[in-house]
């Protein structure tokens, strides 16, 4: 049972009819109430509690001899297993109207798991504003609480941990329907056609969701590379010229000669038992054909998609 996604959506909605009263640009970006400053620990309860239970989902334990603090225990660990302090959220909200970088583009974990001013600017404020809220309501501004929501988004999505099944590689319809403030990164696919390949572009480790292909795909298309593999090289053993230089040439008295034959299969040596540029295209074709007959699948069977939370794992397992 998610308690806590419903919860963040009613903020949320408290936010966006804020600022049909309020105008958020970069000019006002510090301004505060009791409103926002209200927000703002509720915001805050709110991360202390989904950081907790996370960190008991992915193994951490209570400890015995203190107290189990929501940042430098609960968020460090998460730290350590999915790099949250490298996730990016893009504030893209219709109602906000910013124009400078910093409050567009924000990494609301970064420092999440550190304590006093080395901390992130959202933390220190939520501890300052819940002690000694009279002497600290400046701290409760739209620039704090813009940047804990957006905490708190990033640990919702991480504890809903939702797959998502794409048609095709167009991540819009699941990462801009998460949020009305918020939007993420996604790493769209960036694979090749060697077997178990994914690769991971410069941002990889700013996003969010990633985008791959479906683990059937991928089993799929692996069994089928080895099948083709396997069947090409039936082709080419079978070849008459080729089996004609292994009769002449890697066989003495009716024995395979280990290290030439060796060396004629690592050296690809069968090559040049043919025309390259006449047979091997040919060759290739009909072991796609025989695969694919075999498989009820080929190369050209359309990908699918799927984008799932990045948490810094081996896309593709064995």
């Amino acid at each position: 049972m998610n308690l806590y996604w419903p919860v963040y959506k009613n903020l949320e909605r408290e936010i966006i009819e804020l600022s049909n009263q309020v105008h958020f640009d970069d000019t006002q970006i510090l301004i505060y109430s009791v409103k926002l400053s209200e927000l703002l620990i509720r915001c805050s309860v709110e991360i202390e509690a989904i950081a907790k239970e996370l960190y008991f989902i992915i193994g951490g334990i209570e400890p015995s001899d203190k107290d189990l603090f929501f940042d430098t225990d609960c968020i460090e660990l998460l730290e350590r297993k999915w790099l949250l302090s490298k996730k990016q959220v893009l504030v893209t909200s219709p109602n906000f109207y910013f124009k400078n970088y910093e409050n567009k583009v924000l990494t609301p974990l970064n420092k999440a798991n550190k304590r006093g001013t080395s901390g992130a600017d959202w933390k220190r404020a939520y501890q300052a504003v819940k002690h000694h809220r009279t002497a600290n309501l400046s701290k409760g501004n739209i620039k704090h609480l813009l940047r804990a929501m957006a905490a708190l988004f990033l640990l919702n999505i991480y504890f809903r941990d939702e797959v998502f099944d794409l048609s095709d590689k167009n991540t819009d319809n699941f990462s801009k329907s998460l949020s009305e403030l918020f939007d993420i990164k996604v790493h769209t696919w960036h694979g090749s056609t060697v077997e178990d390949s994914y690769i991971k572009h410069s941002d990889f480790d700013e996003c969010v969701y990633l985008v791959k292909w479906t683990d059937e795909y991928n089993k799929k298309w692996n069994e089928f590379s080895l099948e083709h593999n396997k069947s090409l090289k039936e082709i080419i053993f079978n070849h008459p010229n080729v089996k004609k230089y292994i009769n002449e040439n890697l066989i003495e008295n009716g024995k395979i000669k280990p290290k030439e034959f060796t060396s004629f299969i690592s050296n690809r040596e069968y090559f040049k038992c043919f025309d390259m540029k006449k047979e091997y295209g040919d060759m290739i074709r009909q072991a796609e054909f025989q695969a694919s007959e075999k498989l009820n699948f080929s190369w050209r069977t359309a990908a699918k998609f799927e984008a799932i939370i990045n948490k810094c794992q081996n896309i593709y397992p064995d």
